[in-house]
């Protein structure tokens, strides 16, 4: 238990940790595929996700504890994989297409590549901008983000620590991409589980999306400096993400899959015009770590592989590298595939079809739900005219200038249209389409972000070109040019960051630390409050109370072990059994046994409830001062601590 309230500065090494154990790993896969430069970075995240997901689980199933060894020669063990794949794949290319393998590069770059100083600065711009925007609104490392989802992650973070297995399978079936990294990092005892997890957050927000963002714009408007440094102003330019997902839900896993997508969509345009060997194995690569971090991020490379796919079909019909009757018929299978698709997966998945179930009430219209996904209306309350300025500038340009670009803008079109669909409809079939992101907008207004950066950044190029004949009166036409450039540049995070500055912060402080009490989880004088009472209970016995009161916090806080680790209370077994029967525990055997099973020897108590409350899940919880079979045995703040002495 952590005796000092931490600082940024002392999460510095938490921040290098998690840093290198998410690109290091993967990048020296990918270079083993074959790929270089910035997109093998780009894409290494979701590379060592994969990596430390599968690694961990077949660990579990082999009776290896989980750590830093393992990771290693892990590593090591794929690298070699890698570098066979790539050779025998490249070989057996050659044969069938009696085309010689791309000449490698001279050994000194591959080992270590020469980085593009334009890319490289870009980058840095994006990421001081995001831990300038990010790390003063969030408040202190420890911060608690107050949504329910948070409890079910870091509770599931500090169960990989404790027991050492990092499977995907522990202790429920879930996706454990995001939770087998943090722990890993978390292992080396750099950080407690709640500023470690913040901070792989900011990882994922200022650094893993700004790489990204930066690959996939040069790789769709081109290498120019103008563009290359427009991409990282653009990068931190819409509030969907990552602002929206550091706070939402709390959506943590599906704040990584996003985070990790603009990589990978980088190494897949490369690969499309390339056609080398290793970007394509390295975009391969890449999938496994999507699916098991997030699957809806896995959905998402599929939505904009087949957006950029029709898109770029249409244009060769237009440019007549096609006919128009192929054109007609390529995509008239693509479109039967995928509907027999969509309807064929949740009947084969009952966990897809469980997923697709989610309903939201809070219907709109097709114009509201544009203004929410254009505008940055959505959560906020406000519209960002930033955004809605400089989209459609970056629209014009990309179809008149910069054509190339069209299959991206292809891209933001079908996340736009899944937006409006998950936002406004209340047709049953548009679940078997929207639902692999639960029929939730705000995740499908973070989709929408990932193309949205390339738009917001082509219109830099715009800018500077309707400047010029502005600027005619400026003698020199270097200074010219100069000037034009650094106005089109400043001119997306003066309307996008410094225009929407208070929308962002209000949006992320009302995330972090709300205003109405009975929408605060844990509150500083409540977590002070369970910190003193956790040290009564002897390690080995468990604790037992309404997850509504945050008591199940204690276990990712405290290392006190809870019965509920989520809220709400689950509806089946032990946990429900306990919930709605506690009260009767002195006649109902059954309630003893159950406890018995969970170790729990003490239960608690207080007079917060959160709002999202299930009170017919925990009606044997309420007023423990007046159950039978339990005494209290010490008061702190709202809190109060009793022992169980009605079971033998």
């Amino acid at each position: 238990m952590p005796t000092e309230a931490p600082t940024w500065a002392g999460m510095l090494p938490a921040f290098v940790v998690l840093t290198t154990a998410l690109f290091l790993p993967g990048w020296l896969v990918v270079r083993a595929l074959g790929s270089r430069g910035l997109e093998a970075l780009a894409v290494s995240p979701a590379v060592s996700a994969g990596l430390i997901a599968v690694a961990t689980t077949v660990a579990q199933r082999v009776g290896v504890r989980w750590g830093w060894l393992p990771l290693v020669l892990s590593t090591i063990l794929t690298m070699v994989v890698a570098l066979v794949l790539s050779i025998g794949v490249s070989r057996l290319v050659e044969r069938r297409t009696g085309r010689p393998p791309a000449p490698r590069p001279p050994h000194t770059r591959r080992l270590f590549g020469r980085p593009r100083p334009d890319a490289v600065v870009a980058i840095a711009i994006s990421v001081v901008i995001a831990l300038v925007t990010i790390v003063p609104t969030l408040g202190r490392p420890d911060e608690l983000v107050d949504s329910p989802d948070a409890v079910y992650h870091l509770d599931r973070i500090r169960l990989f620590l404790d027991t050492g297995n990092f499977s995907i399978a522990n202790n429920t079936f879930y996706p454990n991409g995001f939770h087998a990294w943090v722990a890993t990092g978390l292992q080396s005892g750099v950080a407690d589980v709640l500023p470690g997890t913040n901070v792989a957050t900011i990882v994922l927000a200022a650094v893993v999306w700004p790489v990204g963002c930066v690959a996939l714009v040069r790789h769709a408007l081109g290498t120019s400096r103008l563009v290359t440094y427009a991409a990282g102003f653009s990068s931190a330019a819409l509030v969907a993400f990552p602002t929206l997902l550091l706070g939402w839900g709390v959506l943590w896993p599906n704040l990584m899959g996003t985070a990790l997508t603009p990589g990978v969509l980088a190494l897949m345009l490369q690969a499309a015009r390339s056609r080398q060997v290793g970007q394509w194995l390295g975009f391969a690569a890449s999938l496994p770590g999507l699916a098991l971090v997030q699957p809806n991020a896995f959905v998402a490379i599929g939505v904009f592989a087949l957006a950029w796919l029709a898109a770029a079909r249409l244009r060769a019909g237009v440019l007549g590298h096609a006919s128009w009757r192929r054109v007609g018929l390529d995509l008239s299978v693509v479109t039967v595939v995928v509907a027999v698709g969509l309807y064929v997966a949740p009947a084969i998945s009952a966990r897809l079809a469980s997923t697709q179930a989610y309903v939201w009430k809070d219907r709109v219209s097709v114009w509201t739900a544009l203004v929410e996904v254009i505008g940055g209306q959505l959560l906020t309350g406000s519209v960002l005219w930033g955004p809605v300025i400089l989209l459609p500038i970056g629209i014009f340009w990309i179809v008149t200038r910069a054509r190339a670009a069209i299959p991206v803008l292809a891209m933001w079109l079908a996340a736009v249209v899944l937006y409006v669909i998950a936002a406004s409809s209340t047709a049953s079939w548009t679940s078997l389409i929207t639902g692999y992101w639960y029929n939730d907008k705000v995740r499908l207004a973070s989709l929408a972000a990932v193309p949205g950066v390339v738009i917001v950044a082509a219109a830099a190029p715009a800018i500077r070109s309707a400047l010029g004949p502005v600027l005619r009166r400026i003698p020199s036409p270097g200074r010219r040019s100069l000037t034009a450039g650094a106005i089109s540049l400043l001119a997306i995070p003066l309307l996008t960051i410094g225009w929407g500055y208070g929308v962002r912060h209000d949006t992320l402080v009302g995330f972090y630390r709300p205003a109405d009490p009975t929408h605060v989880i844990l509150s500083d004088q409540g977590r002070r409050d369970l910190a003193a009472l956790a040290v009564i209970v002897p390690p080995g016995e468990g604790v037992v109370g309404r997850p509504e009161n945050g008591s199940p916090l204690m276990y990712a806080l405290f290392d006190t072990d809870t019965l509920y680790r989520s809220i709400p209370i689950p509806a089946t077994g032990d946990e429900i059994l306990i919930g709605t029967g506690f009260d009767q525990l002195t006649t109902r055997p059954d309630v003893c046994q159950a406890l018995a099973r969970h170790h729990i020897r003490w239960a608690i108590d207080s007079t917060h409830v959160y709002w999202l409350d299930r009170p017919e899940r925990s009606s044997g919880l309420f007023d423990l001062a007046n159950v039978d079979g339990v005494e209290p045995v010490k008061t702190v703040g709202a809190y109060t601590l009793f022992k169980i002495t009605g079971c033998p």
